[in-house]
């Protein structure tokens, strides 16, 4: 079954990277949704224009009309004839990926080097099955070309989607990418079953990280064994304001509607519209809470303070060894937040602080994972 998201097409027929090279991975159109789609198409056209067939007599244009559902299923049959049409099959051998893409009646091949893509990408898509949205991850190879993507396996299922990037990283040879808010952050093959605090202590991964230079919106308390971070501001995104001020305009219309005496059941779509700015008031709350990440000797603690503002609610205790990556990527509700990569899933901190707390933030914590694992190390050693 086919399914196509962020520019992206896969199924989950791949759901293991292959043992070793020469490998083909095939993506086919959903033959059962296809020929659903296209018998419900001339359904809809046959009876369309069996009931509006008293119109052929109007004059012009209302004449036209009764060809209304014709065009509309002839539209939704070529979708589901392209739907059962279409096959992706990429091989990919030492250094070299066959691309062959068959589209309608005709197929198209692409003969690409393996050197043309930075590496293996963890894609998140979503995507409507069944009246309801699902996220899928993805083990990818990207590129600016649509047609030239390479989707290698998807799971519905996190950890096992990171699994999946890194064990095609390691059959190809090529690094494990993960999406940023400035591009890609990308792991060697050779670094995939060490910790961030490792490559850290090993200086692979650098920091700009200066004592005494946090921004304003970051507080910064240093104990003798922790160092707790306060994002003290964030703003709140663009889409979620529109979104609030589209269901308090409902609001206000049903209940103007309702106060001059029309129709009673504009009542439902206003205590819909109401529960919906409830729901969006609560998020909104959660957003501008004011949100702590506590570094430890060996664990990184994700947490928000109570509204009495003396005990934190912890969020996820992650230990050092299990941290494979810290990036800054789009957070869940807008703007972006700092995300801790576990195999576990990954964790987000500081959702929408400003940019500029989230870069003090994350060079900071590098520097707390390598010189934390540089004692351990040197501990160890004695």
């Amino acid at each position: 079954m086919a399914i196509t998201s962020s520019g992206y097409t896969f199924s989950f027929d791949n759901g293991d990277a292959p043992g070793a090279l020469p490998a083909t991975f095939t993506t086919k159109g959903n033959i059962l949704h296809a020929t659903w789609m296209m018998v419900s198409a001339v359904i809809f056209a046959v009876v369309g224009m069996t009931m509006m067939s008293d119109l052929h007599a109007e004059p012009f244009p209302e004449s036209l009309i009764p060809y209304a559902p014709l065009l509309i299923g002839c539209g939704v049959f070529l979708a589901g004839l392209y739907a059962a049409l279409l096959k992706i099959e990429a091989t990919i051998d030492h250094g070299t990926i066959t691309i062959r893409r068959r589209s309608w009646f005709k197929a198209r091949e692409h003969v690409m080097a393996l050197s043309d893509y930075p590496g293996v990408l963890r894609k998140r898509v979503t995507y409507n099955r069944n009246k309801q949205t699902h996220v899928a991850w993805l083990a990818a190879l990207p590129h600016d070309d649509k047609s030239k993507r390479v989707v290698l396996g998807a799971s519905n299922d996190e950890a096992e989607g990171r699994k999946l990037v890194e064990d095609c990283a390691r059959l190809l040879d090529i690094p494990a990418l993960e999406e940023t808010a400035d591009g890609f952050q990308a792991r060697a093959p050779g670094d995939l079953d060490r910790s961030i605090a490792e490559l850290a202590a090993a200086v692979k991964i650098d920091t700009t990280y200066k004592t005494g230079s946090a921004p304003a919106e970051l507080g910064v308390e240093r104990g003798s064994d922790m160092i707790v971070l306060n994002f003290l501001k964030a703003a709140i995104p663009l889409k979620l304001l529109v979104v609030v001020a589209g269901v308090g305009a409902a609001i206000t219309v049903a209940i103007l509607l309702e106060i001059i005496g029309s129709d009673m059941i504009l009542v439902i779509p206003a205590i819909a519209a109401f529960g919906i700015a409830v729901f969006l008031f609560l998020t909104l709350g959660r957003m501008k809470a004011r949100r702590q990440l506590i570094l430890r000797r060996d664990r990184v603690v994700i947490a928000s303070l109570s509204k009495d503002g003396k005990e934190p609610k912890i969020g996820a205790e992650l230990m050092h060894d299990e941290i494979e990556g810290v990036r800054i990527a789009p957070a869940k509700y807008g703007g972006n937040a700092l995300w801790f990569d576990t195999d576990r899933g990954s964790f987000p901190a500081g959702d929408n602080a400003p940019r500029a707390a989230l870069d003090y933030a994350h060079s900071l914590v590098i520097a707390a994972l390598a010189t934390a694992q540089e004692g351990s190390e040197t501990g160890g050693d004695q």
